[in-house]
């Protein structure tokens, strides 16, 4: 039974994120629902908890003074309203984030990624990558990310650069993870696509599936597909079909500015 805690000072939106994580995943069992920066000390002090729902402005302040009060070890999905730099902070010092109005969709991709990443380890385990401290100074700081810009690849005896501008789309095969250019020359780099997802800007990159995370210059059509998916057509052709699931259609397409 995964132990989950709830901080949220919206009522009608904290029993929203309960009943869908009851629908998503049954067998986890939300301990406490919990609406101000103090309670959520107290209550951590003295209980331990294997995920944490997470709203950023609380009743009495900033969620993120809790980490100035006491160390939290187990994983945090933030919810929040943050703009598009700020989301990318979440996803390098944290598990993930849900902007409201929450959805069924992302929140199943955030369950999914606590998931894969702690999967049987314990918070403390599992935690070594997740650091709230560097999360909340990134944050309240106003700093913009700085993405990555280029690549070093090695193509025969050489090494080149490959501009983030050069680039097509990123995809897994054979246990390999290779860059696609525009010109169609694809290149073996030493990433996975987990992070490269972390290190390129959301405006121009999606992670489109398991397999592919694609430059939004290269994505010349997208048609209907079986069950709610979409087919993607790339320029360069994609070495195998890329769709798009129902759950990351309508993100996909809020991506796309349609």
């Amino acid at each position: 039974m995964t132990k989950v805690l709830i901080v949220e000072d919206e009522m009608p939106s904290a029993r929203k994120l309960q009943t869908f994580i009851s629908q998503i995943r049954p067998d986890y069992e939300v301990v406490n629902i919990l609406e101000s920066v103090k309670e959520t000390v107290d209550f951590l002090t003295e209980t331990e908890v294997d995920l944490i729902f997470l709203d950023i402005h609380l009743a009495d302040g900033n969620s993120f003074s809790i980490f100035d009060q006491l160390e939290v070890h187990c994983p945090i999905i933030f919810t929040t309203a943050f703009d598009e730099y700020a989301l990318q902070a979440f996803t390098q010092y944290a598990v993930d984030y849900l902007l409201k109005p929450l959805s069924r969709g992302k929140l199943l991709e955030a369950i999914e990624k606590y998931e894969k990443m702690f999967g049987g380890r314990t918070a403390q385990e599992g935690s070594s990558n997740l650091n709230y401290h560097q999360l909340s100074e990134l944050i309240q700081s106003g700093k913009p990310i700085e993405y990555k810009q280029r690549f070093m690849v090695y193509y025969r005896e050489t090494i080149r650069t490959v501009s983030v501008e050069e680039i097509a789309y990123f995809f897994a095969e054979s246990k390999s993870v290779f860059l696609m250019t525009r010109e169609g020359q694809y290149y073996d780099i030493n990433y996975t696509l987990d992070q490269l997802e972390q290190e390129l800007d959301p405006k121009n990159f999606f992670r489109a599936n398991r397999k592919f995370l694609i430059m939004i210059d290269a994505v010349k059509e997208a048609s209907a597909y079986s069950k709610g998916k979409l087919k993607l057509f790339m320029a360069p052709e994609a070495p195998s079909e890329v769709f798009i699931s129902a759950e990351k259609a309508t993100r996909f397409k809020q991506w796309l500015n349609i």
